[in-house]
């Protein structure tokens, strides 16, 4: 097994775009979006922390979905080790996020940032899948693709 070496934004879009994943690099440099058609991956690295956090699609601004989603994110988060779920709201719209964290200060070899990055967003793709199953009247954008087209549908899901 290799030698662990620094996690750096460079090594982790390389290793995402290995495991056949399209990325974006965020103007600023210091994180990489992951776009999916349902949610968006941020990784980003904090000193000696690197994070996967996802924000679902679906806005949760209604009472009665936002309740419901609390509910979901308790259990979960009581249940399960990772990733952990909680939902943050700004004036517009409610979103539920998905948040994963390793500390790297001495480094990851390639196998283990790409088990880190495979484990965060499968868990994270499964929360999210259980939350659409939950509240399935908000999953809307499997019918703005189907509009778009197969070209546009290709283009969206990663």
């Amino acid at each position: 097994m290799s030698a662990p070496t620094e996690v750096t934004m460079e090594r982790i879009s390389s290793l995402l775009e290995e495991q056949g994943l399209r990325t974006q690099a965020d103007p600023s440099g210091k994180a990489i979006m992951v776009p999916f058609l349902n949610i968006i991956f941020i990784c980003q690295l904090a000193g000696s922390t690197f994070s996967v956090q996802g924000v679902w699609r679906g806005d949760l601004a209604d009472p009665t979905d936002r309740a419901k989603a609390v509910a979901f994110v308790q259990s979960h988060n009581a249940n399960a080790l990772l990733p952990k779920v909680y939902l943050a709201d700004n004036e517009e719209e409610v979103k539920l996020h998905t948040e994963s964290n390793t500390v790297v200060p001495a480094g990851l070899n390639d196998v283990q940032l790409v088990q880190f990055l495979q484990v965060s967003l499968t868990a994270s793709l499964h929360v999210v899948s259980e939350i659409e199953k939950l509240l399935p009247h908000l999953v809307t954008w499997a019918d703005e693709a189907k509009k778009s087209g197969p070209a546009a549908q290709s283009k969206e899901q990663n």
